[in-house]
């Protein structure tokens, strides 16, 4: 029998009441009945995420999602990981997910009790990779405010002040921090290493970069721990060190750029030769080219360690390396009064600037070489002049 207008009234108005309340116990029923599989894959993750191995948690989570892609606890769970590796390493986060993690940080931010620091730290982060350095200072400052006792915003506070002069400093204080709530912890180590030698605190910095690398290899740390034990002079060791960030990024220009000059240092010039010319295939820089050069003239390619240096010269006429690079090209080439020209232009630089010591070392051997060579020029002539026979006498 047909309902009369009113019952047909009251019922849609029930339906419209129970609808969402019915919703909302489809999904408790829904959640309750996550399947064991994806159970044990959570639990996976979440010990993954609670140890720091974040790519092993979102893995997890990841098969967690394919048995339950609709269950909130697994899109939550996604969504912490995401933050956290936001947060703690900003680099292996993809540029073109960032809006997401952003989004995702701002979301849980206000859902969530207890991540609040670790969600200010992953925005902090967010706005330092799209160039935003002031907004990401307040942003991390408002995370270690948020919560004194957060690692991450006093490590990603500390990291983001150290790029800066002005803020060094102040980044001393907030990795020293984060060292103190998370005892060798590799990125505040290899930040106050990284502070140490550009104070020229060579020792220093390679101590706390070691320390970095006994909690875990890292690309980043690994090529800082080379250059520093390049600039030591100790060059087999910084070419051992540079192998294997090279091994970990065959792509990085740096990293091919300081082991070839390392091999050059050690005497292993073919393979300095390979890494230097691989290195300028992905990237010109002056450094790489001048390095090149020098192992062109050692390995007696005199004529093309010219065109390369010349190549620099044309750029900067100052640059010291390369005036002496080209005198000894030069000198080897037997082209005594060219060799002579670029020593003397080496010698005519004033002394001052960053790059005080290295052009009054430059500028020694060039005096020794200038004066060996003259003094080999007086001989000759000297030499010459005693075999002319005597003028006849009329």
């Amino acid at each position: 029998m047909p309902m009369d207008r009113r019952t047909a009234a009251r019922a849609a108005a029930c339906q419209a009441v129970l609808r969402p309340l019915l919703l909302v116990v489809a999904l408790a029923v829904g959640c309750d009945a996550l399947p064991d599989l994806a159970v044990t894959h959570l639990d996976r993750g979440d010990r993954a995420l609670a140890e720091g191995r974040y790519g092993e948690a979102l893995a997890a989570y990841a098969h967690a999602h394919e048995l339950a892609p609709h269950d909130p606890r697994v899109q939550r769970a996604q969504m912490r990981a995401r933050i956290s590796l936001m947060a703690e390493s900003p680099a292996r986060v993809a540029s073109d997910a960032l809006e997401d993690v952003a989004y995702e940080a701002e979301f849980l931010r206000g859902t969530e009790k207890g991540l609040e620091a670790v969600c200010l730290t992953a925005l902090g982060n967010v706005l330092a990779r799209r160039g935003d350095r002031e907004g990401a200072r307040l942003k991390l400052a408002e995370a270690v405010k948020a919560d004194p006792n957060a690692y991450v915003a006093h490590a990603a506070l500390g990291a983001l002040l150290a790029a800066r002069p002005e803020g060094v400093a102040e980044a001393k204080v907030a990795l020293e921090r984060a060292l103190a709530l998370r005892p060798g912890a590799a990125g505040p180590l290899a930040g106050l290493g990284k502070i140490k030698l550009a104070e020229g605190d060579v020792p220093g910095a390679i101590e706390r970069f070691v320390a970095a690398l006994q909690a875990g290899d890292d690309f980043g740390t690994r090529l800082a721990l080379g250059n520093a034990r390049l600039q030591q002079g100790k060059h087999a060791e910084a070419a051992a060190d540079l192998q294997r960030a090279v091994q970990m990024d065959p792509r990085s220009a740096e990293a091919l750029g300081l082991l070839g000059q390392a091999l050059l240092g050690a005497g292993k010039l073919d393979e300095a030769e390979r890494a230097l010319r691989a290195s300028l295939e992905l990237r010109p820089d002056a450094g790489t080219s001048i390095a090149l050069g020098f192992t062109l003239a050692r390995r007696k390619k005199s004529i093309e360690a010219l065109g390369v240096l010349e190549g620099v010269l044309a750029v900067d006429p100052f640059a010291p390396p390369a005036l002496l690079g080209v005198g000894m090209a030069n000198e080897d080439l037997g082209r005594a009064e060219q060799a002579l020209a670029g020593y003397q232009r080496l010698l005519a630089l004033p002394l001052e600037g960053p790059q005080k010591q290295l052009v009054a070392d430059l500028q020694r051997e060039a005096k020794g070489r200038a004066e060996a060579l003259s003094a080999a020029q007086t001989k000759a002539e000297a030499e010459a002049a005693a075999e002319k026979p005597p003028k006849a006498k009329r």
